[in-house]
């Protein structure tokens, strides 16, 4: 709508640099007036000229910088505030028109007596959320804010600002996500040396942050409630944004388990692809580098694409009518075996039994043994031991005696030469071994012997 001579100019452009430039200097020596604007906008209108091969004119600029400012000021309005009407729902469900006031930019007085510029709070959080800012500081930022206002009373206010928190968790949560999920299609394409490491280990740091400001406003809102009726209108703010920030809570947890497990996901992906072949050539990204060409495509051309690979995408299907000779030629085929999709896997015992017997030599082995085989009648161990001592027998054949005694009273044990019972309340004191008193006796074969 503007003139020929001034079309070619990017007025988007020149008011975001007028509100950047405000907002540099409020509150300096030197705000920002009308000739600071023209002499900030002079080589961005300069560069805007030389694109469009169009020559530079002073007067040209000087009446393009009013141009934005009068936008910016809504002078054809005469600087009223700007209004924009939007339906809504009101108590009773009802449709409603309302309007929504705001400035922008306005003239104030500065104690210097020179006119200045000053934006307004809308054209600040304007500003700021048109920027792209981390999802990390956007988060702390309306945590902050939603404590702020429940301190302050403004309870409707801080109902808006807690869903904006719980919007953050959810973005936040969603960036998290599409990293282990890029690591476990293609951990190529995931930088695991220093980008994520560095990324794990701050989202860590922000979850405990998160965590402990979350505490102080569940805390903060539980304290407003306390205190206030419960037939009161804040009531019912309060306890939605105590709901809304325990969904936060309750993310911000699961979130910082996915965390602590995410290097165990990157080892495993590590491990299973790399066995797998590398592509002579890298995939394309089905959504951009597929998808978004196609539809870019006039109907004809995208008709052919479509008829001619898209078949490859799908698995076998049913045939629209039903063959009878294929129906009996598929019954008659010879049944196939299903793999087995479980193997029985048996519980073993890992103890290896006798082991600490070889440990001693032949000798004294076939000794002590040959000290078992001579029992004829029942005997304690106690009697056994003062006989082998007298009968001139080793401390270390003495030692192996005990040892296979005690192998032979596992009530389990079904085999060997001799059975092993325990005698209750009496005890073995013989040739330095002390504990409980065992009764040996000769075992018994099948055929009497």
């Amino acid at each position: 709508m503007r003139g020929a001579d001034l079309r070619h100019y990017d007025s988007l452009v020149l008011a975001l640099k007028v509100i950047d430039l405000i907002i540099d200097h409020t509150g300096l020596d030197r705000e920002v007036d009308r000739a600071m604007v023209l002499q900030s906008l002079a080589p961005l209108l300069s560069a805007m000229d030389q694109a469009a091969g169009v020559g530079e004119d002073p007067e040209r600029h000087a009446v393009m910088v009013d141009k934005v400012l009068g936008g910016l000021r809504n002078d054809p309005e005469h600087r009223r505030p700007f209004d924009f009407a939007y339906r809504d729902f009101d108590e009773q469900g009802q449709s409603v028109l309302r309007k929504l006031e705001f400035r922008l930019v306005a003239d104030h007085f500065h104690p210097s007596g020179n006119i200045v510029l000053r934006l307004s709070n809308e054209a600040v959080n304007l500003y700021l959320n048109a920027l792209e800012l981390d999802i990390e500081d956007a988060q702390a930022a309306a945590e902050a804010v939603v404590q702020s206002q429940l301190a302050r009373g403004k309870f409707n206010e801080a109902v808006q600002s807690a869903k904006n928190a719980r919007w953050q968790s959810l973005r936040y949560q969603d960036k998290i996500t599409n990293i282990l999920r890029e690591t476990r299609r293609d951990i190529g394409r995931v930088d695991w040396r220093d980008e994520v490491p560095r990324l794990l280990g701050e989202a860590i740091a922000h979850i405990g942050a998160r965590l402990t400001t979350e505490e102080s406003i569940l805390k903060t809102a539980e304290e407003r409630l306390d205190v206030i009726e419960p037939a009161d209108e804040g009531a019912r703010a309060v306890a939605e944004v105590a709901h809304l920030i325990r969904d936060c809570r309750l993310r911000h947890v699961d979130l910082h388990d996915q965390l602590m497990r995410a290097r165990n996901v990157f080892l495993d992906e590590q491990a299973r692809q790399a066995f797998v072949p590398t592509p002579l050539r890298p995939l394309p990204e089905l959504l951009s580098e597929v998808l978004d060409p196609v539809l870019r495509l006039g109907r004809m051309d995208a008709v052919q694409v479509v008829e001619r690979d898209f078949p490859c995408f799908f698995g076998a299907q049913a045939p629209p009518s039903l063959s009878l000779a294929e129906l009996v030629e598929w019954q008659l085929k010879p049944r196939r075996e299903l793999p087995a999709t479980e193997v029985p896997v048996g519980e073993q015992d890992l103890t290896t039994y006798g082991a600490e017997i070889l440990r001693y030599p032949r000798e004294v082995r076939e000794q002590a043994e040959s000290i078992l085989h001579a029992i004829g009648s029942p005997t304690t161990l106690s009697i056994l031991l003062e006989n082998a001592r007298k009968s001139g027998a080793s401390s270390i054949v003495r030692e192996l005696l005990v040892l296979l005694t005690l192998q032979h009273f596992a009530p389990e044990l079904e085999e060997g030469p001799v059975s092993v019972e325990r005698r209750r309340g009496e005890l073995l004191r013989a040739a330095g071994f002390y504990g409980d008193e065992v009764e040996i006796s000769r075992r018994e074969t099948g055929d009497g012997a």
